[in-house]
């Protein structure tokens, strides 16, 4: 009897597990799966389902950067110089597959043909809703240092020009945290040309906020600057940014849906955005590699504030929906430039007393050209 009872017992409780998990599912799916509030005579959302895609990329990053002096010369005559650095990365191309259902997508990409550089990783993760949107990436590149020095100007009296590049290899990477938010999320579908989702029935736009979080540095080795022109070594930043722009879907062709499974749609869609941002908090660490009479190896640090600049991120995107395949061309690109007139100082550096005018210009940028074609089941 007592056998039967914790028999009943344990089958009651397999089926309460069950029935928790069914709705532990249905509320997981009803997330995934939730229709956006819309207005639907200028927005159209295709039923949630399962979707394959194939995509490839173009994108290209680096890091510039230019330490300008001037120097008084015995006989009081002024002479300019810049001292030149730069890291990158050749032409990186991918391709890869995205996997989604409802508005949750993955994709995973390989880097295709030539490398683009000694070593390279890259991590990146988009939510993009039509009313708030998170971008993730991450990306560090090992490869050769590239340094220059001028002095004077072409065709002067006085004129010096040499680069080098170093045998060492020198690293950048840079980590940044991207998000925005529309406010006419009800008529205006930002994400209809970046991803199948939703489709923009007619043409409209909306102002954008954004805000970005920057941390990015360059790390050249000693045996590496020891070989190089530069007044300085090592760089890091350290970024945060707010701002705002505009953004517009152009649809100059459109036709609804004729069957269950979205037979006859027909769109396309232009999206272009402009968003530029004021860097409001902009920190910057440089570092000299000294030696002393032993050779042994030593740091001077110099930890400053630049003061606020503006930057910009943009993109532009073309997307075409026949029935249930979508394809979409993207574009976008990112420039953060940081400068300040304090980035060396007499504590980092034994500067002498006729070199003048020391200024700092320095700037992160990369673009990413995407194709996709999207099937949804």
């Amino acid at each position: 009897m007592k056998r039967g009872f914790l028999i009943i017992i344990l089958i009651i409780a397999a089926i309460g597990m069950q029935a928790q998990e069914r709705s532990f599912w249905q509320k997981a799916n009803a997330f995934i799966t939730k229709p956006a509030v819309v207005d639907t005579t200028r927005i159209y959302q295709p039923k949630p389902c399962f979707s394959l895609g194939l995509f490839t990329t173009g994108q290209k990053a680096g890091f510039d950067v230019d330490v300008n002096f001037g120097i008084n010369m015995p006989d009081g005559s002024p002479l300019t110089g810049v001292s030149s650095y730069s890291l990158g990365e050749g032409l990186c191309k991918k391709i890869g597959l995205e996997v989604g259902y409802g508005n949750v997508g993955f994709g995973y990409g390989l880097e295709v043909g030539p490398r683009s550089a000694a070593k390279k990783s890259s991590f990146a993760f988009n939510i993009v809703g039509k009313s708030w949107g998170v971008r993730l990436n991450y990306f560090k590149i090992t490869n050769q240092f590239v340094s220059g020095f001028t002095l004077g100007e072409e065709g002067d009296e006085i004129y010096l020009h040499d680069e080098f590049t170093s045998e060492e290899k020198a690293a950048l990477r840079s980590f940044t945290i991207d998000g925005y938010y529309v406010f006419n999320n009800k008529r205006f579908a930002y994400p209809a040309a970046y991803k199948m989702g939703l489709v923009q029935r007619r043409t409209a736009g909306s102002w954008m906020l954004t805000a970005r979080y920057m941390q990015g540095d360059l790390y050249n080795s000693h045996e590496a600057a020891m070989d190089s022109y530069n007044l300085l070594d090592c760089f890091a930043t350290m970024q945060a940014s707010v701002g705002g722009g505009y953004s517009v879907n152009f649809v100059p062709w459109h036709r609804d849906p004729v069957g269950q499974r979205d037979e006859g749609l027909r769109n396309l869609t232009i999206n272009l955005t402009a968003m530029p941002v004021i860097t409001l908090f902009n920190s910057l660490k440089t570092t000299s590699y000294e030696y002393d009479d032993d050779m042994n190896l030593g740091e001077k640090v110099s930890k400053i504030i630049c003061y606020p600049v503006p930057n910009y991120i943009g993109s532009a995107a073309v997307s075409l929906t026949m029935g249930r395949v979508y394809f979409s061309s993207q574009f976008t690109y990112n420039r953060f430039y940081f400068r300040s007139r304090d980035a060396i100082n007499n504590s980092q550096l034994e500067i002498p007393d006729n070199l003048t005018d020391l200024d700092y210009r320095g700037i992160f940028h990369d673009w990413m050209l995407k194709g996709l074609v999207v099937y949804r089941f």
